[in-house]
């Protein structure tokens, strides 16, 4: 728009420059002949000796205003904005009617420089003449909204202190994209390597890589390129992991095997050791620019940035769901949709939190404190977005504000910025506002073993929500060494699992009902049995209700695991044992326990388990597996247990 305006202004002096001299008393035909030589450099994209010719006109003919309009915009357009606010106030010193959106343009400018009530005025100012085009109105109305938001926002600050990494983490280049664990003790970060080719010319070398460092002690240890594998002479860049750090998805530009410019590729850790890149394919990628993808904590919800056509403006945030990972390590996600956030502008940088209810994202075409802000909204149950909401200052400048991370506890970010001078870019962390925080997610972590050999095995984990039945973990353990790391968000009842080809199910319950800030992140190594006579296993998730052998609603989920063990291995008879605590008399205890353990049976017998396969016993309180001195203790007494009993 400003080289269109400026062309617009040399045709305007050209055409009538005899006015021009007339009106403005240039006398100086050697002024116009500058501008002219201005005009040609301009033309020919030199900036700098464009300059230098508006220079001189302006020396030789002080109150020559379109030489003055003309350097305010070569000056926008090299990014020197104080300058151009003084060649802007020179012009409108001489008139300040002459170019009606000069006072558009000056407030443009003092809003890149946080100027804000600057700005206020000079929008004000513009928006009060008759003679200005009903698009410069639009924005200057908008960015005025800004100014106020902004000079408001100011005056009431969130509590930001933003900590370095390090130079652990942080060189002499520009680092930025971080992306995190949930156990905050693996950050992958994108860093741009720069070199410099002395020879007959200065050639300056960009590449965009992937470095890595892991947390001990709370303190970051040396970086490390991510993996030779993924890391190119090409870049790569803008990443996003999965909560446990086994997947990877990134940005990667001009590769053969791309469908558009930019696309999105993903990569899987086993050990320590990532696979080569796969293309995420269609229907995510497409012929235009999809970058910056932000992957669920479990590795099942894709949030991206694509310029696609069907968008709703410039940039657009997308949504999408693992459909299924085929045997060939490919994925099949859905047709992407279109984020309710997005506007006629541009959206960027999504981040998804490992509650998957909470995005942060960048827009500049919300009401910010100019350029890019973050914003976050929320999901409700219904799946609907939230009004954003921006971050607020000094979270927010004037400056553009792209990608930022928080932590599964919700209490810290992640950024990057240039704000330590000399530095370039670097990472930072602050603790974050209580009233922005996402809700807390807790995690658990550790390896799935062989009983008996303490061999990693290869098993599918699952965690559930009990009350609405819904599936919001689905990963698998690593088949190198059974590592997992899931995450538990609060405010949930859940069913935890495992399971694994031949061996006996494992089964977890969690009540995260009460404030998540107050339950520590668990370590749990599962050890899983092979399915022989003798095993037993804790049925964690069959409830009744108190004094009662009636089955819960909520208990459907982990019966139903039952059953499908039992019809995977139609030889396998099993024993349904009833426990309780020490709290009632011993004979009110065994019948109790009796009827329970009956009541397991005639539910799998109602799904066509033969009776045959199956026997009932209630123990009481014979058998404890805790003190029953604790409320603790005693919830652990009132179990149901199976026994197998015979697999031939």
């Amino acid at each position: 728009m400003y080289r269109s305006v400026i062309l617009f202004l040399c045709c305007l002096l050209f055409g009538f420059t005899s006015n021009a001299q007339k009106k403005y008393s240039i006398k100086s035909k050697r002024a116009i002949k500058n501008y002219e030589l201005a005009s040609e450099a301009y033309r020919q994209m030199d900036n700098s000796k464009a300059l230098k010719y508006l220079d001189v006109a302006i020396e030789q003919s002080p109150d020559f205003i379109e030489a003055w309009l003309f350097k305010a915009d070569v000056l926008h357009e090299t990014g020197k904005t104080e300058s151009e606010i003084e060649a802007y106030l020179g012009a409108i010193n001489i008139d300040a009617n002459f170019f009606p959106n000069v006072h558009f343009n000056l407030g443009n400018a003092y809003l890149k420089i946080g100027e804000y009530q600057k700005a206020l005025t000079k929008y004000e100012e513009f928006l009060s003449l008759s003679n200005s085009s009903d698009r410069n109105r639009r924005l200057a109305e908008k960015r005025l909204e800004s100014c106020r938001f902004a000079i408001k926002s100011m005056a009431n600050p969130v509590d930001f202190k933003p900590v370095n990494l390090g130079d652990n983490v942080n060189s002499e280049f520009d680092e930025y994209w971080p992306s995190l664990t949930a156990d905050e003790e693996l950050l992958v970060f994108t860093r741009l390597l720069t070199e410099k080719k002395e020879g007959t010319e200065v050639k300056i070398k960009r590449q965009e890589d992937f470095y890595v460092s892991h947390q001990e002690d709370s303190l970051w240890m040396p970086s490390e390129p991510l993996s030779l594998v993924i890391n190119t002479e090409k870049n790569e860049g803008a990443q996003s992991i999965t909560a446990d750090g086994k997947y990877m998805y990134f940005t990667a530009c001009n590769r053969t095997n791309g469908y558009g410019r930019c696309d999105i590729y993903y990569s899987v850790r086993e050990g320590d050791v990532w696979s080569a890149p796969i293309n995420v394919g269609k229907p995510i990628n497409s012929k235009a620019w999809e970058a910056q993808p932000s992957i669920s904590a479990d590795g099942r919800e894709l949030y991206f940035v694509s310029n696609r056509k069907s968008g709703k403006g410039k940039m657009d945030i997308w949504h999408s769901r693992l459909i299924e990972t085929l045997e060939d390590g490919k994925q099949r996600w859905t047709q992407p949709t279109n984020l309710a956030v997005n506007t006629a502008d541009n959206e960027m940088s999504p981040f998804i939190h490992a509650g998957n209810r909470y995005l942060v994202f960048s827009s500049d075409g919300l009401t910010g404190m100019g350029g890019y802000d973050l914003f976050k909204t929320e999901r409700d149950k219904d799946g609907k977005w939230s009004d954003p909401e921006n971050l607020g200052s000094p979270i927010n400048t004037f400056n553009d504000e792209i990608g930022l991370i928080i932590n599964a506890k919700g209490d810290k970010a992640y950024f990057s910025s240039d704000r330590l001078k000399g530095k370039g870019k670097d990472i930072f962390s602050f603790e974050m506002p209580v009233d922005l925080q996402p809700q807390s997610v807790s995690w658990l972590k550790g390896n799935v073993l062989d009983a008996k050999s303490k061999s990693p095995v290869l098993a599918s984990l699952l965690l559930i929500d009990l009350m609405s039945n819904d599936t919001i973990i689905q990963i698998k353990s690593d088949r190198t060494d059974g590592s997992y790391l899931v995450c538990l968000p609060s405010d949930r009842e859940y069913l935890f699992s495992a399971e694994a080809g031949d061996y006996l199910f494992y089964s977890k319950h969690f009540e995260m009902l009460d404030d998540q800030k107050k339950s520590n992140p668990q370590q749990l190594d599962i050890l899983l049995d092979k399915i022989e006579k003798g095993k037993e296993i804790v049925l964690r998730n069959v409830f009744f209700d108190v004094d009662s052998w009636d089955i819960l609603s909520k208990s459907e989920i982990e019966l139903t695991r039952l059953y499908d063990l039992l019809a995977a291995y139609p030889k396998l008879k099993i024993e349904i044992a009833g426990h309780t605590d020490n709290t009632g008399t011993e004979d009110y205890n065994l019948n109790l326990s009796n009827n329970r353990a009956k009541a397991v049976c005639d539910y799998l017998i109602s799904k066509g388990i033969e009776a045959k396969r199956l026997s009932f016993k209630g123990y009481g309180a014979s058998h404890p597996i805790a003190a029953n001195e604790t409320e603790e203790g005693r919830s652990l007494n009132r179990r149901t247990e199976f026994k197998v009993v015979e697999n031939q």
